[in-house]
Formats: structure tokens, sequence, C-alpha cells
């Protein structure tokens, strides 16, 4: 593996809201299907994707030009799609749909499929990383994660997977993901495995077609006094860069 510097250990739907901050405000009109939001938040839209438990995880670009939202599409309940959608809320009062990422032989996937999914931005193009969680007896049960070129959006057409990352002696998937960029420009994801600490990969190597190398390093699970490895491991994480030590900390 690359070396890299090191790190310090009813309805799923769509909800558009503002917030208006006052501390200490009180609810005083409880929450009801005609009434929703809170005396601090309004909610401007919502977009009905489909049945019950079938939203994983939701992220938003921090771009002002590029206002659009990744849901990712799971299997918790008793139906629903495996995969990913992209919503515009270019209008936050109607967000619409553009685009729907499905795994492909649906009905023979086990488990339940899409869960966390990020962003991230690369030699100015723009992708999204949909972690994905598929059981044995079925069909890509080493599959990790699916990266998706959304460089063309608000086109729809313009969508385009870009990579597939598979751990054969891991399967089981990913659970959580993390994306950060390093304080030495590269672009990581971390991920949660079947594996004795957090998987890091470059995903500016993945993207550019080096997926073989593109795995750079783990974070292992520490010392504790019940042992390390074995059922123990990482579900969320977060990784910053600590101004006072230079260091970026995982």
């Amino acid at each position: 593996m690359q070396a890299i510097r090191s790190i310090s250990l009813m309805l799923a739907a769509v909800v558009l809201t503002s917030t208006v901050v006052s501390p200490g405000a009180a609810q005083n009109v409880p929450w009801s299907p005609l009434k929703r939001g809170s005396d601090n938040m309004e909610v401007l839209g919502h977009l009905p994707l489909g049945p019950r438990l079938s939203v994983a995880d939701m992220d938003v670009e921090q771009e002002m030009h590029r206002p659009f939202a990744y849901v990712a599409r799971m299997v918790y309940g008793f139906e629903g799609p495996r995969g990913t959608d992209i919503i515009s809320i270019e209008d936050p009062e109607r967000p619409k749909l553009l685009y729907e990422w499905r795994i492909e032989n649906q009905d023979l996937h086990q488990g339940t499929g899409g869960m966390d999914v990020k962003h991230f931005k690369w030699n100015d193009r723009y992708y999204l990383v949909q972690s994905l969680q598929f059981g044995a007896g079925g069909p890509n049960s080493d599959l990790g994660a699916v990266i998706l070129d959304v460089t063309g959006l608000p086109d729809p057409s313009t969508v385009r997977e870009t990579a597939r990352i598979r751990e054969p002696d891991m399967p089981g998937g990913f659970h959580n993901i993390f994306i950060y960029k390093h304080s030495n420009g590269r672009v990581y994801l971390f991920t949660t495995a079947r594996a004795p600490g957090a998987l890091i990969y470059d995903l500016g190597m993945i993207v550019e077609g080096d997926l073989e190398n593109a795995q750079v390093g783990m974070v292992p699970v520490p010392e504790s006094p019940f042992g390390r490895g074995g059922g123990r491991g990482y579900h969320d994480f977060y990784v910053a860069y600590h101004p006072d030590t230079g260091e970026d900390r995982f």
C-alpha cells in the first residue's frame, strides 16, 4: 500500500426546511402531518420517494451553483430500491428528482443495498460515492461502493458510473463512509468494512483508473481491555485538520 502522511488516531421522502435559531425556544404546537417542522423550523418542500424505511442517508453539495442532494436508497423494511436518487433543490419549494441509479438485477441482491452517500470534487469534476452492503447468497457481496461522475448535472444524461470498489477478502460491503480532503491535497475515502480498522482509499487514484493501488492505508482499531479486532470495529467516524498541531486527525 502507498503510505500517506500519518493521521492521528411512513414515506421515504426529502424534506427541505429553513431554520431560525432562537435560543431556548420551546415547541408550543405539537408536530402533526398538517403542521410539520417546529416553531423555529419551516417546511419548504416535500418530495415523496417511495416506501417507508427505504432511505438510508443524504448528502447536499456545498457550492451554491450546484443545488443537488443525494439520497441513498435501501431495503430496510419489506420493499424499496437499492441505489441512489439525485434531487435538484434549486427551487426549495419544488424539489425535483433528476436521476436514479440502481444496482442491476435488484431482485437477486440480498441485504440492504445503499448505506452512506457522500460527494467530492477532484480536478474540477464532481463525484458521488454510494456505499453498499449486499449479503451472501446473491451477487456483489464483495462490493463496497460505487462512484458516479455527476459533473454535468442538472442534465441527467451526463451522469456516468466511474468505478466500483470491491474487497473480495472482506465481503459484506461498506456500512459507513467519510470523505476528507487531506492537507497534502489528496481526497481520501474512509470506510468501515470487515477489517481490523477503517480502510482508506485515494479517490483521485480511483477516478483516474488506478483502482488496484488506491487502498493507501488503514486506521487500526485501538487496543482496549477487551482486546482488539474480532467483533469490535468502527461505526461512525470523522476526520479533520487540527490547526494547533498541524495534523490531520481521525
